[in-house]
């Protein structure tokens, strides 16, 4: 019988599962679909934008990133397609530019190494809290209740500078009108972690998506049993942790409804654990990381470390954030 049941096999789930049968609980994950694992892989494109989640769940769960890929005959690569890097990317927006258009893009994005500082508390490395999501906490890191993407984006002077901080969205089916500005955290990330490709022993590449076959021999080896019939309530002795996606998403605020705002949808999303209900956990692409493939993982961890926390009293939760720096 499983101390932990996952419901949903989502990135979420999966990280939660493996890095908490790595600590040792009995872990079952019951998955929303048969073909889940070709789910994960149509969420995965061809790079990765941020590989510490990843190698940071492989580390945790068992033998590092670069093992694990190597016995697939892989290994994680920088990629060498668009300039990532700070001082390239300014190189390449003055010559297509011009200096001036280089220097406000690298000035923006320099704004958002700071956003991302200030979101990484935020649900991403530790669970919102009463004093870490209140009004005055988000204004006080430099965050705005109803500014989107396509606000931020009205400070740039050249329209394909503008087009970056809105294809944000866009390139996941999204309106950047929907989408609060301190999402161009994730132009920090890029720049600062760089594009990554998988490629093998004999210098082919492969598509993000073959990551799915490591994380699937990362369920086999911790054992974790993949079933429709297991526990789905919690108990004192149990933890159930929800990762299906209830499909929360960001909209504009109504400009005539002063209580709508980016900071209270913030607070509305489904909390990792919640006190009324003990024993039951939440992570999915509607908690407050993001629906990114990275950011699922990043709340599957959290979840593991409130459920062991509720099963065993431990705390496990890193005292230095390493996953994501």
């Amino acid at each position: 019988m499983p101390d932990v049941t996952v419901v949903g096999a989502s990135f979420a789930g999966i990280a939660a599962a493996v890095r908490l049968a790595r600590v040792g609980h009995r872990v079952a994950v019951i998955p929303e679909r048969d073909d889940w694992a070709d789910a994960l892989r149509s969420e995965l494109g061809p790079t990765l934008s941020f590989p510490a989640p990843w190698r940071d769940l492989f580390k945790k769960s068992g033998r590092p990133a670069a093992g694990a890929l190597g016995l697939h005959g892989l290994e994680l690569v920088a990629d060498d397609g668009a300039p990532t890097d700070r001082g390239e990317r300014w190189y390449a927006d003055r010559d297509a530019y011009g200096e001036s258009v280089a220097d406000a893009w690298r000035s923006f994005v320099d704004e958002a190494d700071l956003t991302w500082q200030a979101v990484r508390p935020l649900g991403v490395e530790a669970e919102l809290t009463p004093e870490t999501s209140s009004d005055d906490a988000f204004r006080s890191v430099g965050l705005h209740p109803r500014h989107s993407l396509v606000d931020a984006a009205r400070a740039l002077p050249h329209p394909a500078l503008r087009e970056r901080v809105v294809g944000l969205s866009r390139e996941r089916g999204l309106d950047p009108a929907d989408q609060p500005a301190w999402l161009t955290s994730r132009l920090s990330i890029e720049r600062t972690f760089g594009r990554w490709r998988l490629r093998d022993n004999a210098g082919a590449t492969h598509p993000a998506s073959t990551l799915v076959d490591v994380l699937l021999d990362r369920i086999a080896d911790r054992g974790v049993a993949i079933t429709s019939d297991a526990p789905s309530q919690p108990a004192a002795n149990r933890a159930v942790i929800d990762t299906r996606d209830p499909e929360v998403r960001w909209h504009h605020p109504r400009p005539l409804r002063r209580s709508d705002t980016f900071f209270a949808q913030l607070r509305a999303l489904p909390p990792i654990s919640d006190p009324r209900e003990p024993g039951a956990f939440a992570a999915s692409a509607s908690s407050a990381a993001g629906a990114e493939p990275w950011a699922q993982l990043l709340s599957g961890a959290l979840a593991a470390y409130a459920a062991h926390a509720f099963l065993t009293g431990e705390n496990i939760h890193p005292t230095r954030a390493g996953h994501t720096g």
